[in-house]
């Protein structure tokens, strides 16, 4: 009948108004939500068994959140449409594939937000310890939001806390767990803002960080040169972008982590190192005129050479090869949207018998050739060519670049002055992440300098040497500028 021909109409009609909110991803997010998705193997191969590792943002605070703190700041949080979103297939092709993704938002009510939070309550460090570890390898629900939070509190006790004030302080803590398809470190710093404030009510401050400058030429003869320079430079690290992955391994050593066939062993430490006073490292810089970067960099680079020499490794007499894949975070970008804009360099480091002054001029050297290099465009360039080869090639490429390097290491300036998160005053924040080869993480906080390094226990023993060695290396370049 005429009736019923309408009715159906109207329903068509109400289905068709019906629509769920969906956001494009990039092509790098999407190989890190695929990650998410496929489960085993993550972003590489089946073979290197792999989960999907997420960012762990470890918040010391003062006094444990309540259920009121925990809301308003899940609140905050669903500011950002991704976090309170699922990676989905963006089309009926892709639902095995996984060849093409986007964000869908989970419309009210997809979802109770108050389970993405778990309480837990700890007797000693070592408890705390194994919470950690275990927080950077846990997989999420991909039917959710891909983040959680753990709140780690203490069992009631009148025992003193047995952790070092330093490197392992006394809950409470928050763990906040967000995949790495959400955005990078910049963008994720943009989260602590929304969701945190400076002590005095105000915006949380953070440096302002800028790119060194290039040097003006003052004569014609250097303008040439510069341009010389320049051509080389481009066509070395055009070559290096395009071959890394097909190059060299680094050399065997007690720090390389992994072995082949570089498989995930499905064990991971946290390793928190004492902090560094920023005060030491702005007068290194001041001093040498290096870049914090430069520094850490040089740093690291001795405190690997120590750690080498301690475990009784024979190449710490050689100059063995060690590079870390290092994100460079593209300078353009929308400020406060949540997105990756980055890719992998590979920087090698000064290593070597030769004094801290030697090693901080060597990673000078190698930070500013990285910096006028054009191998993070061109690695950009070429990672959207392999993404339209599918995933499997995708992950094997991943898989090939990263296995070469000793390990993945990220640097990222956080606040400079103590901060309010879930109504309470932030004493310290710890940054972790695993991965397929051993992670090192600097994080600023508060004019304190925090190194962390994320390691396979058994392939990398006693990590925590390193953190050691490297205080004293930051102690030796404030030496040599002090003199």
């Amino acid at each position: 009948s005429r009736a019923t021909s309408r009715r159906a109409r109207a329903r068509r009609g109400r289905a068709m108004t019906t629509t769920t909110t969906t956001m494009a991803m990039n092509t790098l997010t999407e190989t890190l939500a695929r990650a998410t998705l496929r489960g085993p193997g993550g972003a590489f191969p089946r073979k290197a068994n792999a989960p999907d590792f997420p960012l762990v943002s470890t918040f010391y605070l003062e006094r444990a959140p309540t259920d009121e703190d925990v809301r308003t700041f899940a609140e905050k949080l669903e500011a950002f449409p991704e976090l309170r979103s699922r990676a989905r297939p963006a089309n009926a092709k892709s639902e095995k594939t996984l060849r093409r993704l986007r964000w869908e938002v989970i419309e009210g009510g997809g979802y109770d937000v108050m389970k993405r939070f778990a309480r837990v309550e700890v007797e000693s460090a070592r408890e705390l310890a194994r919470v950690m570890n275990e927080a950077t390898l846990k997989p999420f629900d991909a039917e959710s939001p891909l983040w959680d939070c753990v709140v780690v509190t203490r069992k009631k006790t009148s025992a003193a806390w047995d952790g070092d004030a330093k490197t392992s302080p006394e809950p409470p803590v928050v763990m906040f767990r967000v995949s790495h398809a959400i955005g990078d470190g910049i963008a994720l710093v943009d989260v602590l803002k929304k969701v945190s404030t400076a002590l005095d009510g105000g915006d949380m401050r953070l440096l302002d960080f800028k790119r060194r400058a290039a040097k003006a030429h003052k004569s014609v003869l250097a303008v040439i040169w510069a341009f010389i320079t320049f051509i080389f430079v481009c066509i070395y690290g055009a070559l290096k972008a395009v071959f890394t992955a097909a190059g060299p391994y680094d050399t065997k050593t007690t720090f390389k982590g992994s072995r082949p066939p570089y498989a995930f062993s499905g064990k991971r430490r946290v390793v928190v190192c004492p902090p560094i006073p920023m005060e030491d490292v702005k007068k290194i810089k001041n001093g040498s005129g290096c870049t914090v970067n430069d520094i850490v960099v040089a740093a690291l680079a001795g405190a690997i050479q120590q750690y080498l020499e301690e475990m009784g490794d024979k190449s710490a007499a050689k100059k063995p090869l060690i590079r870390a894949a290092t994100p460079y975070a593209f300078p353009n970008r929308v400020v406060g949207a949540l997105t990756n804009s980055w890719t992998f360099v590979s920087l090698t480091f000064p290593m070597g018998v030769m004094s801290a002054a030697e090693r901080l001029s060597k990673a000078q050297k190698v930070c500013n050739f990285m910096k006028r290099s054009p191998e993070p465009y061109v690695t950009r360039a070429l990672n959207e060519v392999v993404a339209t080869a599918g995933p499997d090639v995708q992950r094997q490429v991943v898989f090939d670049y990263m296995s070469r390097h000793s390990m993945v290491f990220t640097n990222v300036p956080g606040p400079t002055e103590p901060i309010l998160l879930m109504g309470s005053r932030v004493r310290d924040i710890v940054f972790a992440c695993s991965n397929l080869v051993n992670q090192v993480s600097v994080f600023s906080y508060a004019g304190n300098l925090r190194l962390t390094l994320v390691v396979d226990p058994d392939a990398t023993p006693d990590a925590d040497y390193i953190g050691e060695a490297f205080a004293r290396e930051i102690q030796t370049l404030r030496a040599n500028v002090s003199n």
